[in-house]
């Protein structure tokens, strides 16, 4: 018998934040070929034009505007994708910032922001779509981790970010493990360099710095984009419906060097 149709999304309602563009943007949009029903949250208004681009291409897709730090306009954000769809199958918390700012002199402002950005608005989202999921009975929930989350990544400097993600894959370890029996299922991903608008940026402005990054990687390359939302495809699928509480590393080796 086939086993395509487990990596099937065919009808799920499904949320991903910080989806007007970069990795969000290919998140939903490879979601969204596979069939689901994708909601596109962002705190920019950009957020409308990528929902509609995807929309003219065939992909049942809506825009929010939404900042997932703000915690009662995410509850009212996921509420009103449940009032509209009746249900919330999947939530992708992909929604994050980083900066540059050393470690002894490191401002309790970008410390603030990082965790408020990075862990808490995280939490706000999971939350909100783990309480219509206990519900419900059924749900997947993938929220994004990084290498920083899971060792030191030179040269940058940027402790808060890097504190927030670890945080984010072991909550994702506790509430797989305590939403388990109710059917809901919540795994983290950790991506490597990837090629984005912003690694492109370094590219040409600071080269040294990208080869750096580029030496450090094992398959000597980044990144694109489509590996990362592809592994969050399977991870929202029934093929992963044996797996919860995980941190699953897409970085072409780093972590593992």
């Amino acid at each position: 018998m086939s086993i395509e149709h487990l990596f099937r999304l065919d009808g799920r309602v499904t949320v991903v934040t910080g989806a007007a563009r970069g990795i969000g943007q290919c998140i939903a949009s490879v979601l969204g070929q596979l069939g689901a029903t994708v909601v596109l949250a962002d705190r920019l208004p950009l957020v409308h034009e990528t929902a509609a681009a995807l929309a003219r291409e065939g992909i049942a897709a809506e825009g929010l505007v939404l900042d997932v730090t703000d915690r009662p306009a995410v509850d009212d954000a996921v509420d009103g994708v449940v009032a509209r769809h009746g249900r919330i199958d999947a939530m992708v918390a992909n929604a994050g910032w980083s900066y540059e700012d050393a470690s002894v002199d490191h401002s309790d402002e970008n410390w603030s922001q990082a965790l408020d950005i990075n862990l808490n608005g995280v939490f706000y989202v999971v939350r909100r779509a783990g309480r219509h999921m206990v519900a419900q009975k059924k749900g997947a929930i993938v929220a994004l981790s990084s290498i920083a989350g899971v060792k030191y990544v030179r040269p940058e400097h940027h402790v808060g970010y890097d504190v927030a993600k670890a945080g984010v894959a072991h909550m994702c370890r506790v509430l797989g493990c305590e939403w388990a029996a109710a059917g809901v299922r919540v795994n983290a991903v950790g991506p490597g360099y990837t090629d984005t608008e912003m690694l492109a940026e370094v590219g040409r402005t600071q080269p040294a710095v990208l080869k750096r990054w580029i030496d450090d990687i094992p398959m000597g390359r980044l990144l694109r984009r489509e590996e990362i939302a592809s592994a969050i495809a399977f991870l929202l699928s029934d093929a992963a419906s044996g797996m919860t509480g995980q941190l699953m590393m897409v970085d072409a080796g780093y972590s593992a060097a």
